[in-house]
């Protein structure tokens, strides 16, 4: 997998440095299946935040506390149910992809969205007076969404299977059928794939194939610490792309990448902190290696997208 610009080569060759006379021990082999880790793990934090971030917690009180949906429930009326739900997940200024309403015996009401969803967020419907009068299964997210929101920030192809066969794909085109083994072929290159499996709506599961790309020779040769630390990089320098302006979206950028990738975001002009999710981190910055920060080690991945501001990425050092 290439390594992403000249800021990103430079953080590489100085991400962790072997000790004074230590010779780095090169990823080698190991190379392939340490991107395809990073690459899994930002894959995961993806779909936990459709399954419980912030924006799917909004959308859960836009269900338990929609009056035409409570009182068409509490009156087992599945006409107006059905109308209530179409309204909520039609509605202008909210992503709830589907929503599947029962009443308190379990019965289905109505079901309203797309044919093929992804993690799926129980609830319980209750009246004025807190009883419970039923119950919904909603996803914020399809197949199609979750892997535009992979392909953004990894750029690998990846294909979604359901029941093993194919039911949405992006970057490549994926057999209908689900491939096995550790590698795929999507037009005529050889990957290394990765197999998610999450859940499906309303129930069951799907399986999420993510083709990672072979290493550039360089990067097999480094550490697979500096490797992790690299991709991790790429990564947050792919996410930069999606906001615009950026300079005017570094409170959204940084909480996106923390939420993505774990690591540590703090954006700077000098020593004048613009936006970070971990408090104003340490006093000096270097521009790569390791810096120590709240009683451990970190490794420093940086860029500039928008001089003079610089993005800073502290992971925790091997």
């Amino acid at each position: 997998m290439a390594v992403c610009g000249l800021l990103a080569a430079a953080a590489l060759a100085g991400a962790l440095p072997a000790a004074s006379g230590q010779a780095v021990v090169a990823c080698g082999p190991a190379t392939t299946s340490t991107l395809a880790a990073i690459d899994a793990m930002v894959a995961n934090n993806i779909y936990r935040g459709e399954e419980g971030g912030s924006e799917t917690q909004v959308d859960l009180g836009h269900v338990t506390t929609a009056p035409d949906l409570l009182a068409a429930v509490g009156a087992d009326n599945v006409a107006a149910t059905a109308k209530a739900v179409a309204r909520i997940v039609y509605h202008h200024f909210w992503h709830i992809v589907r929503l599947r309403v029962y009443d308190a015996a379990g019965r289905l009401l109505a079901d309203v969205g797309g044919p093929y969803v992804i993690a799926p967020v129980d609830g319980l419907l209750h009246s004025a007076g807190g009883a419970q009068i039923g119950s919904f299964v909603m996803s914020v997210q399809d197949d199609v969404g979750f892997a535009k929101l992979e392909t953004r920030a990894l750029g690998d192809a990846i294909g979604i299977y359901l029941n093993g066969r194919r039911v949405a794909d992006l970057g490549g085109a994926f057999p209908k059928v689900e491939p096995s083994g550790t590698f795929v072929t999507l037009g005529g290159v050889r990957y290394a794939s990765e197999t998610l499996t999450y859940d499906a709506f309303p129930s069951g599961t799907l399986d999420a194939v993510i083709a990672v790309p072979a290493p550039s020779a360089p990067l097999t040769r480094e550490s697979c610490a500096a490797v992790e630390v690299t991709e991790i990089g790429r990564v947050a320098e792919r996410l930069a792309l999606r906001f615009h302006p950026l300079a005017a979206n570094y409170g959204s950028f940084v909480q996106v990448v923390n939420s993505e990738t774990g690591a540590v975001v703090i954006v700077r002009i000098g020593r004048r902190v613009i936006a970070g999710s971990g408090g104003p981190g340490p006093a000096t910055l270097p521009d790569g290696g390791t810096v120590s920060y709240e009683g451990r080690l970190w490794s420093v991945f940086t860029f500039a997208p928008t001089p003079p501001a610089r993005v800073y990425l502290l992971i925790p050092a091997a």
